[in-house]
């Protein structure tokens, strides 16, 4: 069986001990955001749904479930914690994947460290795996198909490289652990799910359970077929391991969205910097953008997905309250003034967006007043961008924003202390009692 020696060989090999300081806070910083996002995705229907189903279909163990009373088996509560973890469209991604590392990554890792009570470093160790193999997957996913491809895809392959690392995996055993996880992935039609947004959204939860699936089969002896590592467009993406880290390169989300319908959002924002806007004086908003952008539903929307999947409904919400959180988009789908900014929003597709994406997601804005008075952005990229980041007080901003509500000030406070000491843990499962029902 053909295999990458210097992938088999990093995940071996790897160890936050080598680290540099800047990139081990990027992972931290990683760390708190989705743990965050996956708190504040808790209150969804979706999640409820998930848990029910994981409980009634995968046997009690270990592995904790966010803010829910039941343990699981590992691949169980991996599934409930990705769901919720993308529940909201607020975690983490990168631009050259398309899609969210940390929500597929994260919830196998943590699952499946905490049945085998490992440290805290050695948790973060396999998450760092697990993020730099899985953003490399997505990369040589979209290189070599020619479909868009959903997180749970590439994703798998993510985490089932960092819960190889969990289970000691060797050698070609890795190699199986990684093919399998491509092959059970969710090999899904991405862009029909922006066009009719669900539940699926992204794949997450089952490529996420999919990916501590294929780890355990391999350790058992599963054989898989060869990883997309093996494919000669693909073979130079692992050369850089362990010495160039796209942790580093995450975007940050500040708003509970699709991504591509946030460089409009910014674009209105620079506007309401340069200028006093009374949103009521709007008598029309014209967004150019990407076609992927313009390919976001524009109905009103009456779940949570479609709300998320939306280009004009965050637009529409921004506009009318000055943000766009949980609170809009779990509990505003109807609010009368939202839905009437909405029918002042037409979109235009600029072929020189297009040509920048998905390096460079781009919208540019045109507001035009009652009085006939016309306000125009600059073109915009999506805020939280490496290249355009939040800074680390606007991200400690983010994480008490999404988990106090639900957590407390005290105990949230005391969770992102926790995760700023993490490599300091003996065991996992001290993180655990934060975040427990």
């Amino acid at each position: 069986m053909k295999a990458n020696n210097s992938l088999i060989t990093y995940i071996e090999s790897e160890s936050i001990q080598s680290l540099d300081s800047g990139t081990l806070t990027s992972l931290k910083e990683a760390l708190a955001d989705i743990i965050a996002c996956t708190i504040a995705g808790r209150n969804t229907k979706a999640a409820e749904i998930a848990k029910v189903f994981a409980v009634s279909q995968w046997g009690m163990g270990n592995s904790s479930l966010f803010l829910f009373p039941e343990r699981l088996t590992p691949a169980g509560a991996a599934f409930v914690n990705a769901t919720m973890a993308n529940a909201l469209d607020l975690d983490d991604g990168h631009r050259l994947t398309k899609g969210h590392p940390g929500a597929v990554i994260f919830p196998a890792v943590l699952a499946v460290a905490e049945d085998n009570n490992i440290s805290g470093e050695e948790f973060l160790t396999a998450l760092l795996i697990g993020y730099e193999v899985g953003i490399r997957a997505g990369i040589a996913a979209h290189l070599t198909r020619l479909d868009y491809h959903c997180t749970g895809s590439w994703g798998a392959v993510g985490a089932a490289a960092g819960v190889s690392y969990i289970l000691g995996l060797k050698g070609r055993t890795i190699d199986h652990s990684l093919g399998n996880a491509e092959y059970f992935g969710a090999y899904s039609p991405m862009m029909r799910c922006i066009e009719h947004p669900s539940m699926l959204k992204d794949g997450i939860n089952w490529g996420c359970m999919a990916g501590v699936s294929a780890a355990y089969l391999a350790k058992a002896g599963y054989t898989g077929i060869p990883s997309l590592f093996t494919l000669e467009e693909a073979e130079g993406l692992t050369n850089d391991l362990g010495k160039s880290y796209r942790v580093n390169e995450l975007y940050y989300k500040p708003y509970a969205c699709c991504r591509w319908a946030q460089p409009a959002i910014e674009a209105i924002r620079e506007i309401q910097i340069r200028n006093i806007l009374i949103s009521e004086n709007i008598k029309k908003i014209v967004i150019h953008t990407f076609t992927e952008s313009a390919a976001l539903s524009k109905e009103y929307p009456e779940t949570t997905e479609e709300a998320q999947y939306n280009l004009l409904f965050p637009v529409a919400a921004f506009l009318s309250y000055g943000k766009v959180g949980p609170k809009q988009v779990l509990e505003h789908l109807n609010d009368p003034i939202i839905l009437s900014m909405m029918d002042k929003i037409t979109v235009v597709v600029d072929q020189k967006l297009n040509e920048a994406f998905p390096e460079r997601a781009l919208s540019m804005v045109k507001i035009v007043m009652q009085d006939g008075d016309t306000y125009q952005s600059d073109i915009i990229q999506a805020r939280g961008d490496y290249d355009y980041p939040l800074n680390a007080e606007e991200k400690k901003e983010k994480f008490f924003w999404l988990t106090t509500p639900i957590l407390g000030k005290e105990s949230a406070k005391s969770l992102l202390e926790s995760i700023q000491s993490l490599e300091h843990m003996k065991s996992i499962r001290e993180l655990i009692p934060t975040i427990e029902a």
